[in-house]
């Protein structure tokens, strides 16, 4: 077929998407609460959804999580194209004066936990989904749903389906998740290194701390002298920030000293590090060059962790390539726009795909910027007008990509 006569195809399909059952969908998933550790009643809801539409959905136990849901279009075929979004959320932040599970439209906005962050995307994901298998459309590749269950702690979800083999045939990967709403596409993330620096101090009574050494005041000389630390800047690579591509660092925790009237013999910080494409993923070096610069008393211990969620590399698709092309082509067929191309500042199940698995992988849907920008926030809130035309453009980018051998 002619890639005119493909494309008023792929159109007529993706034009029988009706916004409204996007939205109901959308309502119905935020009010199933899905705090991660707690999305087992979110991954039934799912499979009754998919099974109810005639899918034969397949539930995949994620230990400590609830169960990610997989369901296929196609069989026999040599590779699949996948549509992958999460179901669980934050918890819920102080400040909500609309109910976090109400799913209330109000102004043209939906309100609720996970209305951005994702479940508003995952909606539209599945009704694509739904709509590419009941067109009857011939296609050279499977389409493959993913529902994954831990990102928002530490993606076991999606390394659950990776390890059990989920990834070994996908060409390329749709996540659903919308920062910035549908003029972005995202088609890279920065990484995240994590550290842990134990400085041990030496003991003596509180009444004669110049006996001593307190490791709590070596650990803030370190903080302050880690604010000062230079962030390296990416060439070419744009944040969805709208600014050059930098890493950034941050103290997530400190904690040490004793109940009794003694001088703190031991500090633990724990750092991350938001690490860039093309650049270090391990700075220990620059950590240790820091410490020793300032001559302290304590003796102090660096390790980077590399236990799970501990190590996520950076990460971008080229912007030449097929995935990407035709993303921004149907992107622009539906909004007008010619979307931004840019790399995420938040680490996300993106980085596990590409790292592990090789597959590429971009990330679009419905979302917000600027002040409406509420993720992780309270009165999370997203346009309704765009989850109509996410579906849309979802279902016509994996056409395209699955009549592709």
């Amino acid at each position: 077929m002619k890639a005119a006569g493909r494309d008023a195809a792929i159109t007529r399909i993706s034009e029988s998407i009706d916004a409204k059952e996007v939205i109901a969908l959308a309502q119905e998933l935020i009010r199933v609460p899905s705090v991660y550790r707690k999305e087992h009643q979110v991954s039934a809801r799912i499979m009754k959804k998919l099974a109810g539409w005639g899918f034969d959905p397949i539930s995949v136990p994620v230990e400590g999580f609830g169960p990610c849901v997989v369901c296929q279009h196609g069989k026999g075929k040599k590779h699949s194209v996948g549509l992958n979004g999460h179901m669980d959320t934050v918890e819920v932040k102080e400040g909500w004066k609309h109910d976090p599970f109400g799913a209330k439209i109000e102004k043209g906005m939906l309100y609720g936990l996970g209305a951005l962050d994702m479940k508003s995307g995952l909606a539209a994901l599945m009704i694509a989904f739904k709509t590419i298998a009941e067109s009857g459309a011939k296609l050279d590749c499977n389409v493959r749903f993913q529902a994954v269950t831990g990102e928002e702690e530490n993606s076991a979800g999606i390394r659950t389906l990776i390890v059990n083999g989920f990834f070994k045939d996908v060409k390329a990967t749709i996540v659903g998740e919308g920062i910035g709403g549908l003029g972005v596409i995202t088609h890279g993330r920065r990484g995240g290194s994590y550290y842990e620096i134990d400085v041990i101090g030496k003991s003596a009574h509180g009444s004669t701390p110049h006996l001593g050494v307190s490791a709590i005041a070596d650990a803030a000389k370190i903080i302050t002298a880690l604010d000062g630390m230079k962030m390296r800047t990416s060439n070419g690579l744009v944040a969805d920030s709208g600014k050059r591509l930098a890493e950034s660092q941050l103290v997530l925790r400190i904690s040490g000293g004793d109940v009794s009237y003694s001088v703190p013999d031991r500090c633990t910080l724990r750092i991350m590090r938001a690490t860039i494409p093309g650049h270090p993923i391990d700075i220990t070096k620059d950590l240790r060059r820091v410490v020793r610069g300032l001559g302290l008393r304590s003796r102090v211990e660096i390790k980077m962790q590399m236990g799970p969620g501990d190590l996520l590399k950076p990460y971008f698709s080229p912007t030449d390539s097929e995935l990407v092309n035709t993303a921004r082509k149907w992107i622009k067929h539906y909004t007008a726009n010619n979307p931004r191309l840019v790399c995420g500042l938040s680490e996300a199940d993106d980085n596990q795909v590409a790292e592990l698995t090789g597959v590429p992988v971009i990330c679009f849907g419905p979302g917000e910027r600027g002040k409406l920008a509420r993720y992780h926030q309270p009165e999370e809130a997203v346009k309704v007008s765009q989850l109509g035309i996410a579906s849309k453009i979802y279902c016509s980018t994996v056409l395209e990509l699955a009549s592709a051998p």
